[in-house]
């Protein structure tokens, strides 16, 4: 990549290639404003020959953003591509548990990292109807933070903080009530017991589809935690619940046909990745594989076990279950 500041920049070819650029893209002036960083109001009149200010300056702000693309387009010839969602045995167990909570039950999954639960989360989503995704986090422990992200999820006004969790759970079983829907919540393991238990009363009272999804912290802390008496009505209505800490042998072997890995060596090593507990799962294996790409492609060349094995270590992988 050259220093745009070293040398002169051909203003008007810079503004024929960003007018071409935000043809060819369909950009709103807004949208490729935040994307090479000059104000839509500036960039406009600019690109149009109409500025009255330090068109040479713009002309090389626009000269590293051209080379920030075309330096990413190269990056990406000869990449993997990522195949986005692809079914696995996991995906497909999960999918099921889905299915069984719409139709107004209660049900529970808690998994390792990796696994695929989000994945497959957004995939049935768009699979059926109607279907809520209301994806939890620390600062949405409590009630009424809890009772927002629903909410937002389905589409509601988002209410104020200081009204009562009351009204606000009135408002979300007044809607959900009657439509045979499956509220879906992902790391249901970040709300304490009164979320917990707010969202299995709305199911009660609507009969409302609950998936509740998290990591294994999930499972124990409503079986066998400190807590297991506060979540005895929930334990009782529980349709069925899923545990599994790594992902399974068969989701990593769908991993590699998806990705088009065939090299046995290196399905061994994305396998060592994928079922060593605490490693991150199919994750992880995605995360070591693009990087492998990446010091491929800049060889230019296929991946290869050695660029698998370099991009592990750069990642520092520990694993537990050496072969």
């Amino acid at each position: 990549m050259i220093n745009a500041n070293t040398l002169p920049v051909d203003i008007e070819e810079m503004r024929l290639w960003a007018e071409g650029y935000k043809e060819q893209f369909d950009l709103s002036w807004v949208d490729f404003g935040k994307a090479c960083s000059i104000p839509p109001g500036t960039l406009q009149p600019w690109v149009k020959g109409n500025y009255n200010g330090d068109n040479a300056k713009l002309a090389r702000q626009m000269f590293r953003f051209r080379q920030t693309i075309q330096a990413k387009s190269e990056r990406e010839v000869g990449l993997l591509v990522d195949p986005g969602y692809f079914p696995t045995p996991t995906s497909q167990r999960l999918h099921a548990l889905a299915v069984m909570a719409q139709t107004g039950r209660i049900c529970v999954a808690g998994t390792g990292p990796g696994t695929g639960k989000t994945m497959m989360m957004r995939e049935y989503a768009a699979q059926a109807e109607p279907v809520w995704q209301a994806t939890m986090k620390k600062s949405t422990r409590k009630l009424v933070a809890a009772l927002q992200v629903v909410q937002a999820s389905l589409g509601l006004k988002v209410r104020p903080t200081y009204m009562y969790p009351s009204a606000l759970s009135r408002e979300i079983a007044d809607y959900v009530k009657g439509r045979n829907g499956l509220l879906i919540v992902d790391e249901a393991n970040h709300l304490d017991v009164d979320a917990i238990e707010e969202l299995r009363a709305i199911h009660d009272e609507t009969g409302v589809g609950l998936l509740l999804l998290g990591n294994e912290e999930l499972i124990s802390m409503i079986t066998s935690g400190r807590k297991r008496d506060q979540f005895a009505r929930l334990n009782s209505r529980i349709a069925y619940r899923h545990v599994q800490p790594v992902p399974l042998q068969g989701d990593v072997d769908a991993f590699c046909e998806a990705w088009g890995v065939t090299d046995p060596g290196m399905q061994k090593l994305l396998a060592r990745i994928g079922l060593t507990p605490g490693t991150g799962g199919l994750r992880e294996c995605r995360q070591v594989l693009q990087l492998a790409s990446f010091i491929a492609a800049d060889a230019g060349r296929a991946v290869t076990l050695a660029d698998l094995k370099d991009a592990q270590a750069d990642r520092t992988t520990q694993f537990l279950n050496a072969a």
